[in-house]
């Protein structure tokens, strides 16, 4: 219960998306469902482990857009951005080389 709690308060902390970043497939529900179970993997100072099939399928529906608005200075204090490629990697490469997930530049790209 504690470790829920955890994640809806970081979430409802990290996302505040600006009118710029809204995306009509995304809500604070799916972002914090997409964080939810889909943060253990991404957990600092905790080794790394595969994501869940549920995390892949829901993170495919937007190519982990909900996910990303949520990454923020704040999110980087309690998970491992370095961690946000292995995961778009084990869920079938949602992430473009050289983009941004939140604040985080995925390395690769131009």
């Amino acid at each position: 219960m504690k470790t829920f709690i955890l994640y809806m308060l970081m979430f409802m902390l990290v996302n505040k998306p600006t009118s710029s970043q809204l995306n009509p497939t995304c809500s604070r529900t799916k972002g914090f469902h997409d964080l939810y179970i889909c943060g253990g993997p991404l957990l600092l100072d905790t080794p790394w482990e595969s994501p869940s099939q549920e995390c892949c399928d829901s993170l495919k529906i937007d190519k982990m857009y909900c996910l990303c608005q949520g990454v923020t200075k704040v999110f980087m204090q309690f998970y491992e951005v370095n961690k946000l490629p292995k995961l778009s990697q084990a869920c079938g490469n949602l992430l473009t080389p050289g983009s941004y997930c939140g604040i985080y530049k995925i390395p690769g790209g131009a």
